[in-house]
């Protein structure tokens, strides 16, 4: 267990104020040893100096970045800090402290740490706010409720998408399965019951997260290889230990779903394959039948108990569902696990950008402005081509502007990967048109209480959408144009 407390000579016990002198010794190391020698040597000094402490970079990362930032104690800072609440929540998972009997999906003091960091989130975007070129003010409270950081607007958005998509899988006659893949009982720290597993064998929750990807990807080069069709969503949520499994809604052409299922099911199964409980535990897979019950509704209850809890009363296991998503929030923030993923669908950027736009220069661009502020994803996937279809088929996509992260300024930039850049969208374009995005050039300011407070305004003639602070029409709601979008309408899908 002491070993587990340590990376190389640091100490993940350390509070913040250690953990900072720490992380400016290290940089100064790299620093000074920088000057004294050729570049390559340095880049191959500080590349192992990192991996010491278990910091892996990108392979791909050029060598005055990797210098830059081994020799930044703020890069040094923020990763042994999250290192350190890693290998502490894989210590207390260890020692049974996280499992169903006891604290189920993380421990309690990770939880109050999340809290902890939530509120100091809070109380920092209260005393701040954005303004714009044009002098628009407008609270970076009011920002953070009016999009996706918000719980419910992040819930409502998700059940949109898969809706659409379900009506979408519908009009193409696509049939839909739910499937869930766990790990190999090697993963799991323990039984429901709370007792021990005897075959655990110490993995922690980002290799095991890892090994569910790498499976998944051999699945999906084998769906390539032959041609089979499959989109959907796939759901990371933690089992009551905190080991993570999977479920994916996906949808394909009839014909294709035996096969996928097959391919599926190999890849969950093999390893391990005859321990005891593999076929009925590893792997499960249910026909979405609409007598049963809509795709929308089998995953309802997985949305909603991974985001905020709400609209249902229970997990699986009897916990307050409220309750059960905080923890699992936590559980996902500090390992820093993506829990919904949309396979095979159009951009949800474009799909925000459009939402934010006012009617653009161009009758086929305001079609798929209009479905997507009708929040019709259906007629969005339609209008964007379907399902599979590489970025540079789609009708639209967005075009970025590349702007050198701070840290970097003053480094030429031809010699820099990818990773050096921070994107910004400036444009949407087709294959004849580029459409320019509006930029109001916000600059974000300390702002007095009595703005902060100030009632929410409408914008661009919409109403007031309580959940949004005003900012946005409410998702899903009644259609601007009679009983169907107008995005349909003009589809002639009613």
């Amino acid at each position: 267990m002491d070993q587990q407390l340590s990376v190389s000579d640091f100490n993940v016990t350390s509070d913040l104020k250690q953990i900072r002198e720490f992380a400016q010794f290290k940089a100064t190391e790299c620093l000074h040893y920088a000057k004294s020698t050729n570049q390559s040597h340095a880049v191959a000094w500080c590349k192992a100096k990192l991996l010491r402490y278990e910091i892996e970079l990108p392979s791909n990362i050029s060598a005055p970045e990797i210098l830059i930032s081994a020799q930044s104690d703020q890069f040094w800072f923020k990763k042994l800090k999250q290192i350190a609440a890693q290998k502490f929540e894989h210590v207390r998972r260890s020692l049974d402290l996280v499992h169903q009997t006891t604290s189920p999906y993380c421990s309690d003091e990770q939880l109050r740490n999340w809290q902890w960091q939530k509120e100091q989130s809070i109380d920092y975007m209260s005393n701040h706010c954005f303004v714009s070129a044009s002098g628009e003010l407008i609270s970076m409270l009011d920002a953070y409720r009016a999009n996706v950081s918000n719980p419910a607007i992040r819930r409502a958005e998700l059940m949109v998408r898969i809706r659409g998509t379900e009506q979408y899988s519908k009009l193409l006659g696509h049939k839909g399965y739910f499937y869930t893949i766990t790990a190999p009982s090697k993963y799991h720290s323990h039984y429901t019951s709370g007792k021990a597993n005897p075959r655990y064998q110490d993995f922690n929750i980002k290799e095991t997260n890892e090994y569910l990807c790498s499976q998944w990807c051999k699945a999906r080069a084998q769906f390539h290889r032959e041609n089979l069709s499959v989109y959907g969503l796939r759901v990371v949520e933690p089992h009551h230990d905190g080991t993570p499994h999977w479920h994916m809604m996906l949808f394909m052409p009839p014909e294709q779903a035996k096969r996928v299922t097959e391919i599926l099911r190999q890849y969950a199964m093999e390893h391990d394959t005859n321990e005891r409980g593999a076929s009925e535990k590893r792997f499960k897979a249910v026909e979405i039948i609409d007598e049963k019950g809509s795709a929308q509704a089998y995953i309802a209850k997985y949305i909603c108990k991974n985001i905020d809890g709400e609209f249902i009363d229970e997990d699986k296991y009897g916990n307050d569902a409220k309750d059960s998503a905080a923890r699992i929030a936590a559980w996902s923030s500090l390992f820093n696990i993506r829990q919904f993923q949309f396979i095979g669908t159009p951009s949800v950027s474009l799909w925000r950008q459009l939402r934010k736009s006012t009617s653009p220069p161009s009758k086929e661009l305001e079609t798929v402005r209009t479905a997507a502020d009708n929040s019709d994803w259906f007629a969005y996937m339609v209008l964007m081509g379907g399902h599979n279809i590489p970025k540079s088929d789609r009708p639209f996509s967005l075009e970025y502007e590349k702007h050198l992260k701070k840290h970097l300024q003053g480094l030429e930039t031809s010699s820099l990967s990818n990773h050096a850049f921070s994107s910004k969208p400036i444009a949407i374009r087709n294959s004849s048109n580029t459409f320019a995005i509006q930029s109001k050039q916000w600059t974000l300011l300390s702002s007095p209480p009595e703005q902060i407070n100030s009632t929410p305004a409408q914008r661009d003639g919409r109403a007031v959408d309580e959940v949004s602070g005003g900012y946005r029409r409410a998702w899903g709601g009644a259609p601007a144009c009679g009983e169907e979008p107008q995005s349909r309408r003009s589809l002639g899908l009613v």
